[in-house]
């Protein structure tokens, strides 16, 4: 008689795999979709560029602290409720958005829709890393990442394809959301809609994540990729001019190495997820420093290479706090990893504009100096003994 083996994917994890990417694309996509429409927001409101471009500030200061607020609350009601709940207020935020008639509104919409999204990517890598068997646990982390990656260009793609009309866009998305939460709802286990912290407070699941100084150094590495990633572009945009680079060209030589995610997991599966989590660090303060020689092809390669860097860096991080957690606080730790990773995020722009007067040197060396003290930290901490606990 013909035994499935434990260690392969079945038909239940492919399809569990493919909705999790196709929902990560159009859930963490709505950070980035508004960009190209800040134009005819701007217009269509009858409002400065400047103020047009608030809808992206609100969804991103509220989803960033969602991570926190929203995120833990798997652990204590269960994946699955906590996942079914995050698509739908999504899909009604979105819808809300669609229908805003008024900037304060839309301002309104979008910041709501920062926090229903904020729930889904934790949940999604913790039932990632609960659901697949231990060997594929990596490709799991691996596709995730690139889906959250892969969303930056592939949303605005989507919004200037469809004309970039907003109420359009939003319209059209709502239901795929609710889509995403039916498919969700008949893949993901039973067993996931049972709570995992038991009686374990916040503040006692917290500290036992801090007693893992693993965890610890791979949040304060997390603050840093997304710092370079975006402190790089920002350069970009300010001194593109001067170096005589079509920024654009710039953008898609950097898409076909955040494909590397995929090559994270082989690499994580032999050497562990810290030494993939270096690798990318590694790899994107080389191509910042290599980006400040501000010449046309020095930043070509910077840009592909500082891809290839992220897409190393966030599997690995990501597997290296999962890997380390336990059930009961997997979904605390990631979701304090989510906001690490887009605090970062949040941050460059405005050190990237104060650097500016200074020079491009500076504003690049500072990103690539951090990333490198994230090596040493990451190194650090997993050099200490991790903390003996119940899985």
């Amino acid at each position: 008689m013909l035994r499935s083996d434990p260690g392969r994917l079945t038909g239940r994890h492919v399809a569990l795999l493919a909705l999790l990417m196709a929902c990560g694309f159009i859930v963490v996509g709505q950070l980035y979709i508004t960009i190209p429409m800040i134009a005819g927001i701007a217009a269509g409101f009858d409002i400065a560029p400047r103020h047009a471009s608030l809808i992206g500030t609100a969804f991103g200061v509220a989803y960033a602290a969602g991570f926190l607020l929203l995120g833990p609350l798997s652990d204590r009601y269960g994946r699955k409720r906590m996942l079914l709940i995050g698509l739908v207020m999504t899909a009604v935020a979105t819808a809300l958005v669609g229908i805003a008639g008024s900037f304060g509104l839309l301002l309104a919409g979008r910041a709501a829709q920062g926090l229903a999204a904020s729930i889904f990517p934790p949940v999604a890598l913790s039932l990632v890393t609960e659901e697949l068997p231990p060997a594929q646990r990596p490709l799991g982390v691996s596709l995730m990442s690139f889906a959250f990656l892969g969303a930056a260009p592939l949303s605005q793609l989507f919004a200037v394809q469809t004309g970039g009309s907003l109420s359009v866009i939003m319209l059209a998305l709502a239901p795929l959301y609710l889509l995403g939460a039916l498919g969700l709802h008949l893949v993901v286990a039973s067993k996931h809609a049972a709570p995992l912290a038991g009686n374990a407070a916040d503040g006692d699941r917290f500290t036992s994540l801090l007693g893992d100084r693993g965890i610890v150094a791979a949040w304060v590495a997390a603050v840093t990729v997304l710092f370079g990633f975006v402190s790089f572009y920002s350069g970009l945009e300010l001194f593109s001019p001067g170096i005589g680079v079509d920024l654009q060209t710039v953008r898609l030589i950097g898409l076909p190495p955040l494909l590397l995610s995929f090559a994270a997991a082989p690499v994580t599966r032999r050497f562990g997820a810290p030494v993939t989590a270096r690798l990318g660090l590694a790899l994107a303060a080389l191509a910042i420093g290599i980006g400040a020689f501000a010449s046309p092809g020095a930043v070509i390669l910077a840009s592909a290479t500082l891809s290839a860097g992220v897409a190393f860096a966030v599997p690995g991080l990501i597997a290296t706090v999962a890997g380390r957690a336990t059930n009961a606080n997997r979904g605390l730790a990631l979701a304090i990893y989510s906001f690490a990773l887009f605090l970062g995020a949040s941050f460059a722009p405005p050190v990237a504009q104060a650097l500016a007067g200074i020079g491009i040197v500076p504003l690049l060396l500072l990103p690539a100096a951090l990333l490198l003290t994230a090596i040493l930290v990451l190194t650090l901490g997993i050099s200490r003994p991790r903390p003996s606990r119940s899985r």
